[in-house]
């Protein structure tokens, strides 16, 4: 039998997010519905502001800048790998308006092999914003890619930094 996962649109300039959630929390933050059957296949998308409402909201206040950190639930329990899932753990970790290279948590998770394994594992990040990956930046200090475009990691990166001291 196929789960069900619920979804939901919001539009924050410039964008509109497709968010989904299961029942035990996000599963899903992207700009298109496709993707998601490649995170977790055999899904029935069901639509339900009311279930994503919470979502909506957190991601609003984010953007706004009055929200700094996360607290609804989120559930990356069935995508990747372990050591995939414990990268995208490790990352929400890192604090609001800062940035982490991809070597410094390679060297924070045991059995990492390498840089590049803390790399693939980012690049499937399925719940952007709320897993921050857009923290994450390469040693040399340059912003490196990112699933929304090099300039949108900028733009979040800045826009963390410019309410990181502001009133929460």
């Amino acid at each position: 039998m196929a789960e069900f996962f619920y979804y939901a649109y919001v539009t924050i300039q410039p964008w509109t997010y497709f968010l989904t959630v299961s029942r035990f929390g996000l599963t899903y933050v992207g700009l298109s519905v496709s993707p998601i059957f490649s995170f977790y296949p055999h899904r029935m998308l069901v639509h339900n502001s009311e279930k994503l409402a919470p979502y909506v909201k957190q991601q609003k206040e984010y953007f706004a800048g009055t929200r700094k950190e996360f607290d609804v639930p989120i559930d990356i329990s069935e995508f990747g790998t372990e050591f995939q899932r414990k990268a995208l753990q490790f990352i929400q970790t890192i604090p609001y308006g800062f940035t982490a290279n991809y070597g410094d948590i390679a060297t924070s998770l045991p059995n990492a092999t390498s840089s590049r394994a803390v790399a693939h594992a980012v690049a499937l990040n399925p719940v952007l914003i709320f897993i921050p990956d857009h923290q994450i930046i390469l040693s040399n200090n340059q912003v490196g890619t990112y699933r929304l475009g090099q300039k949108e990691k900028v733009r979040l990166i800045e826009l963390e930094k410019s309410h990181l001291h502001g009133n929460l």
